[in-house]
């Protein structure tokens, strides 16, 4: 269902809710307004996340972590998991662990989201997500491997690969 949907849902529970006096409506509408902040949520992530990786490809200088990405991902695995939508969940916890992995280059935080992530998207199968978190962790096993984190012309080589989506 599209974002427009679930409003126009949540706008006609709302007036059942005040014109005809059904308040358990509120509940329902309540829902469907936390699966819209979600979807926003991981979208406007997304993009804060994609200016990131656009500062790495224009100067191998480290930018500035922005702070509301984490936030924002963090709050869409949360509405997500209350909502019971397993795919969101998965998919948001996916983007915090890349979160950790890229910006704050903290594999030992990372690893268990993005391990987490690829179950979630298992159990649903979520075969972009499933792919996106087992190459992180590939990019995480690289690094043990080095014995150091990959530096970040590397990292920024290794992520614009195109993706191998799972079939």
């Amino acid at each position: 269902m599209s974002a427009e949907d679930r409003i126009e849902r949540a706008r006609l529970l709302y007036e059942r809710a005040v014109y005809g006096g059904d308040a358990s409506a509120l509940a329902t509408a309540d829902r469907e307004l936390d699966a819209v902040e979600a979807d926003l949520a991981l979208a406007r992530g997304r993009v804060i996340h994609t200016r990131f990786l656009a500062q790495l490809d224009e100067d191998l200088d480290r930018p500035a972590e922005d702070p509301r990405e984490l936030a924002l991902f963090e709050r869409a695995t949360q509405l997500y998991r209350e909502l019971g939508e397993v795919r969101g969940e998965g998919e948001s916890l996916f983007w915090v662990g890349c979160f950790h992995q890229v910006v704050r280059q903290d594999d030992d935080t990372a690893v268990p989201i993005l391990e987490r992530s690829y179950e979630l998207g298992s159990q649903v199968g979520d075969k972009r997500t499933m792919s996106e978190a087992l190459r992180h962790l590939g990019i995480a096993e690289l690094a043990v491997q080095l014995g150091r984190p990959l530096e970040q012309h590397q990292f920024a080589r290794v992520l614009g690969r195109p993706l191998l989506f799972l079939v």
